[in-house]
C-alpha cells in the first residue's frame, strides 16, 4: 500500500492551507529598496519592539515599497508580538496583500485573546478567502476554544470555507470533533482532516475515539487510497487488538486488502503473537507468490520475539519447495538468520537445479550479520566438505573475515587444487603488510604461467591497498635475487603500486646491464599511470632521452606527460620545447603538436605558429594543421590568428586544410 498517513496528512495540510498562503512570502523582496527603506528594513531585522512594529503596520498604503517594509514588520511581529498587538493584527485581516501577513503573526502570538479575537471577527467577515485564511490560523492555533466556532462553517457554501472549519476543528481534537467526524455519511471533501483528527487523538493516547475514526473512513465513500491508509492504520492503532483484522486481510481475495495487510504486518508491534499469526497462515496458503510474500513480510519482523517464532518455520521452507517461495525464505535470513541457516545455504548455493536459488544463498551469505556466522564459516573452512570449503574461502573474501587468514595460509598448499586456488584468490583480498613477503615468495616459486598471472593480479589487488612505500619495499627485497622473468613482472607490479620508492626502484632498473630488465623497466616509465608521480617521472624520462640507449623511449614517455596528465600551461610548453631541441628524428619531433591541439589557448596558438617556417616539410604540415585545430577552437578574434590563417592558405598544399582556415580567417 503506497499511500501512509504522513501522505494523507501532507494532503490535508495542502488543501486546508494552499488556498490562505502567498508562496512568496518567507523570500526577500526582489525589488530594488530606496535608501530609507533598506534602512527601516535593516533596523527591523534587529528590533524586539512591538511598538514601533506596530506603528510601521498601522497606516494603509497602495505604495508597493511601503508595503514590502511592512511584510518585515509582520514577521517580526510573528515572533515578538503580544496579545497588545492582537487588536491591530486582526483590523489587517481583510485588507488585501496584508492579511495573510497578520494571520501569520497572529499564528504565534501567545493567549486566548487571539483566539478569542479571531473567533468574534470571523463572523463579520464575508469574504470566503478571508474566512478560510482565519480558520486556517485557528486550525494553526488548535485552541478547543475555537471548537464551536469551526463547526459553525462546516456548512458553508465555499468548498474551501468547509475544508478549512474541517482543518480547524480537527486541529482541536476535542470532543466536538470527534463526534463530527465519526458521522456515518462523512462527506469526502473532510477525509484528508478526519486523518489528522485521528493522528492528533493518538497522540494524546486517545487511540479508542482514534480507531473510531479511521472505521468510519476505512468503508466511507471517498477515495480508495484513503479507505487503505484508514485501514491500515485501523489495525495499527489497535496494536495486539489487531491482529484479527491484519488476519482479515492477509487471507482476501482482494489484492489491495492483502498489499494493505503485507505492509502493516511489517509494522505493526506486539512481536511474536503477530508473527505466529502470519506464520499460521503460510500452511493454508496455496498461492506461491502470497506464500513467498508473507515470508518476506515475515521476514522483515527483526525483533526477537519474532525472530525466535519464525526462523524454524522459515528454515524448513528454505529447503524444499516452489523456487519463489524457497528464494524469499533464503533472502528472510539476511534480517533474521544465525549460524542455523548455514548448512541450509550452503546446500542451496553448491545444487544446480536453480540457478536463481543458487545466486540467492551466496548473496545472503556474503550478507548474513554476526560475528557468530564468521565463526561458522570459518569452522567450515577446516571441517566441510571440498566444495562446502571452496566456498567457504570464497565468502571469507567477500566478508573480509581477516580473523580466518591464518586458515587461508593453511589452505594454500591444501592436496585438493581448488581449495588452493580459492585460498590464493582469498589472500589478495585479506592480507595485510606482514603478509606480503609470503605472496611474493608463492609469486616466485609459480610453476606455470597461469599461476603467475593468477598471483600478480592477486599481488596488485594486495599492495594497492597497502602502504606505498612499504609495498614497494618488500617488493625491492624480492627483487634482488628473482631471475628475469620475475623481476620483469615484478616492475609491472610497482607501476600499480606506485609513489616515490617505486618509481625510484623501476627507475634503478632502467640503468641495468641485463637488457631485458632495461627494456621493461623504461617501458614501464613511459606507461606510468599515477598523476601524483608525474615530477619523478618526467625526471626519470627526461634522463633517459638525454643519456640512455632508449633515448626515444625516454622522449615519447616525456612528452606522454604533458599530453595526459593535468600540469600548467607553461609546464606543457616546457616539455614540448624540450622534446623537440632534444630528438633527433622527425617522427619524435612531431609528437609535440599532439599537445598542443590538445591545449588550445592564444599562447599555445603563438608558439605552434612559430614552426610553420620550419625547413622540415612535414612539420611545416603538422604546424599549419595544429594553428588551424587551435583556430577553429578559439572563439576569439585576433590579428595573430587572423595573419596565421592567411599564411596558411598561401602556403599549404592541402586544399581541406587551406578551406578550414580560410573558414577561420572570415571570422577575424
Amino acid at each position: 500500500m503506497k499511500h501512509t498517513l504522513n501522505f494523507v496528512l501532507a494532503v490535508t495540510f495542502l488543501a486546508c492551507s494552499a488556498f490562505a498562503q502567498d508562496p512568496g512570502w518567507h523570500k526577500v523582496p526582489n525589488d530594488a529598496l530606496n535608501a530609507k527603506g533598506a534602512e527601516i528594513i535593516k533596523k527591523l531585522l534587529t528590533s524586539t519592539d512591538e511598538a514601533e512594529m506596530l506603528e510601521i503596520i498601522k497606516p494603509e498604503t497602495d505604495d508597493v515599497m511601503r508595503l514590502r517594509i511592512k511584510i518585515f514588520a509582520y514577521k517580526r511581529l510573528a515572533m515578538y508580538g503580544t496579545k497588545v498587538a492582537v487588536p491591530v493584527l486582526v483590523e489587517k485581516l481583510e485588507i488585501k496583500d496584508e492579511g495573510f501577513y497578520a494571520r501569520y503573526a497572529l499564528e504565534t502570538i501567545p493567549g486566548k485573546e487571539v483566539d478569542n479575537a479571531l473567533c468574534k471577527i470571523i463572523k463579520k467577515v464575508k469574504e470566503p478567502s478571508v474566512i478560510a485564511g482565519i480558520l486556517t490560523t485557528l486550525g494553526v492555533r488548535a485552541n478547543p476554544i475555537s471548537a464551536s466556532t469551526a463547526k459553525s462553517f462546516l456548512t458553508h457554501a465555499d468548498d474551501d470555507v468547509k475544508r478549512a472549519a474541517a482543518y480547524a476543528l480537527a486541529s482541536t481534537a476535542g470532543d466536538v470533533a470527534v463526534k463530527f467526524f465519526t458521522q456515518k455519511q462523512l462527506a469526502p471533501i473532510y477525509a484528508d482532516s478526519a486523518f489528522l483528527l485521528a493522528e492528533n487523538l493518538t497522540q494524546k493516547g486517545k487511540k479508542s475515539h482514534a480507531i473510531r475514526i479511521y472505521d468510519n473512513l476505512s468503508v466511507a465513500d471517498i477515495k480508495p487510497y484513503q479507505r487503505e491508509a484508514a485501514l491500515a492504520h485501523s489495525i495499527l492503532a489497535r496494536g495486539e487488538g489487531g491482529i484479527k483484522l491484519l488476519v482479515a486481510q492477509l487471507t482476501s481475495d482482494s489484492l489491495a486488502n492483502f498489499e494493505i495487510g503485507l505492509k502493516v504486518s511489517r509494522e505493526l508491534p506486539a512481536g511474536g503473537a503477530v508473527t505466529k499469526a502470519i506464520l499460521a497462515l503460510l500452511d493454508k496458503q496455496t498461492n506461491s507468490n502470497r506464500k513467498a510474500n508473507l515470508i518476506r513480510a515475515i521476514g522483515d519482523r527483526k525483533d526477537d520475539a519474532s525472530r525466535k517464532v519464525s526462523l524454524p518455520v522459515i528454515l524448513e521452507f528454505a529447503k524444499t519447495g516452489d523456487e519463489e517461495v524457497r528464494v524469499a525464505a533464503i533472502e528472510t535470513f539476511k534480517n533474521i538468520g544465525d549460524s542455523s541457516v548455514l548448512p541450509v545455504l550452503f546446500d542451496a548455493v553448491k545444487q544446480r537445479d536453480s540457478a536463481k536459488i543458487a545466486s540467492v544463498a551466496k548473496s545472503t551469505l556474503e550478507q548474513l550479520p554476526g560475528k557468530d556466522i564468521d565463526v561458522a564459516i570459518a569452522e567450515l573452512l577446516v571441517k566441510g566438505d571440498t566444495a562446502a570449503r571452496v566456498i567457504a574461502i570464497g565468502l571469507v573474501k567477500e566478508r573480509r573475515i581477516i580473523s580466518a587468514y591464518p586458515l587461508l595460509k593453511q589452505a594454500l598448499n591444501d592436496a585438493n587444487s581448488d581449495v588452493s586456488k580459492a585460498a590464493v584468490d582469498a589472500i589478495g583480498q585479506t592480507a595485510g603488510l606482514e603478509d606480503l613477503p609470503m605472496v611474493l615468495d608463492l609469486f616466485v616459486k609459480a610453476q606455470t604461467q597461469a599461476d603467475t598471472d593468477k598471483i600478480l593480479v592477486i599481488l596488485k589487488s594486495l599492495c594497492t591497498r597497502l602502504p606505498q612505500d612499504a609495498a614497494s619495499g618488500e617488493v625491492e627485497k624480492i627483487m634482488a635475487t628473482a631471475t628475469v622473468p620475475v623481476k620483469r613482472n615484478l616492475l609491472e607490479l610497482l607501476k600499480e603500486v606506485g609513489g616515490a620508492k617505486a618509481v625510484k626502484i623501476v627507475e634503478k632498473c632502467a640503468w641495468e646491464d641485463v637488457p631485458e630488465v632495461q627494456d621493461k623497466a623504461t617501458e614501464v616509465l613511459g606507461k606510468w599511470p599515477s598523476q601524483k608521480d608525474v615530477d619523478l617521472i618526467a625526471a626519470a624520462c627526461l634522463k633517459l632521452a638525454k643519456e640512455s640507449k632508449y633515448k626515444s623511449r625516454g622522449l615519447r614517455g616525456y612528452i606522454r606527460l604533458a599530453r595526459q596528465f593535468a600540469m600548467k600551461e607553461e609546464r606543457k610548453l616546457q616539455i614540448c620545447q624540450e622534446m623537440y631541441d632534444l630528438a633527433t628524428n622527425e617522427s619524435d619531433k612531431i609528437l609535440i603538436f599532439d599537445v598542443y591541439i590538445r591545449n588550445p589557448s592564444q599562447n599555445v596558438f603563438d608558439v605552434a605558429a612559430k614552426y610553420l617556417d620550419n625547413d622540415n616539410e612535414n612539420i611545416r604540415n603538422k604546424a599549419a594543421e595544429t594553428v588551424v585545430g587551435i583556430g577553429e577552437k578559439l572563439q576569439v578574434k585576433s590579428p595573430k590568428i587572423a595573419e596565421t590563417m592567411k599564411k596558411v592558405i598561401e602556403q599549404s598544399k592541402n586544399e581541406n586544410l587551406k578551406e578550414r582556415a580560410k573558414r577561420v580567417f572570415d571570422r577575424q
